[in-house]
């Protein structure tokens, strides 16, 4: 009796025992799966926070790249602005240099045309004087301005210069010497020379007393014949005298009268 009670005393004991290692693996269980599940509620927070944060960063990446993206455009077409008005500036540069250079080049050919005009007209002038100097000798001068005195020192200008005209036209006419010393000394042609009053007013002139207006002005008047004028200003008119080989106060079958002389 006394044994059956205790086995089923160590029955019992060994039931409570299973009994209570079953409660206390249940509630370590229990406690597993709390565990468990708070750290899996703990570790899907931290990936979904991950997750936020990686959203968060991509979308910060994104800003910043659409940021880079713009500021890269805008330096792009800052730069392209600059190069254009670099471009705009040279082309207006390269226009402006080249219209200096059309002035300068324009100035410096009008000025070697002026100049080169410059030397051809004094090198004309050079010509000219050179060949009117030679026209006449100092010994044409004396004579010519002598006959005109005798000849035509009462008339006015435009008479000394006819006389003078008549006598050169002669010289270059081919039925008279050639020579204003042969014309003038030419045998009964000009009446100074036969009655002395040629060689009183070469006297003169010699002397250096040919110095009055009247003397001078002859003395310009056949410069101008000898020089080779041909024709004479009668009241602002131009009268051609190139044809006319005689002249006196009294000439049969004259064509012009001028003063007391009348001419064919």
């Amino acid at each position: 009796m006394k044994f059956r009670k205790l086995l089923l005393c160590m029955l019992a004991g060994i039931f409570l025992a299973g009994f209570a290692n079953i409660y206390t693996y249940a509630a370590e269980e229990d406690q597993n799966v709390t565990v468990n599940t708070d750290t899996t509620d703990k570790t899907a927070d931290v990936q979904n926070t991950a997750a936020d944060t990686n959203i968060a960063a991509a979308t910060d990446n994104a800003a910043a790249g659409d940021t880079q993206e713009q500021n890269a455009a805008e330096t792009t077409a800052e730069t392209a602005s600059a190069v254009d008005t670099a471009k705009e500036d040279t082309a207006v540069t390269a226009d402006t240099t080249a219209k200096e250079q059309a002035t300068k080049a324009a100035d410096t050919k009008k000025k070697a045309a002026a100049k080169t005009t410059k030397t051809t007209k004094a090198v004309t002038a050079k010509k000219t004087a050179t060949k009117e100097t030679a026209k006449y000798s100092k010994a044409d001068l004396r004579l010519l301005s002598a006959l005109i005195y005798c000849e035509a020192g009462g008339e006015a200008y435009s008479g000394k210069l006819a006389v003078g005209i008549v006598v050169m036209n002669r010289v270059r006419a081919s039925a008279f010497p050639d020579t204003v010393k042969s014309v003038i000394y030419q045998r009964y042609q000009f009446g100074p020379v036969t009655n002395g009053a040629l060689n009183k007013a070469l006297s003169e002139y010699d002397a250096g007393k040919f110095t009055s207006q009247n003397e001078t002005a002859c003395v310009k008047a056949a410069k101008e014949a000898l020089s080779g004028t041909r024709d004479i200003t009668i009241s602002g008119k131009t009268k051609k005298f190139g044809s006319y080989l005689f002249f006196s106060g009294r000439l049969r079958g004259y064509t012009y009268r001028l003063g007391n002389h009348q001419f064919k």
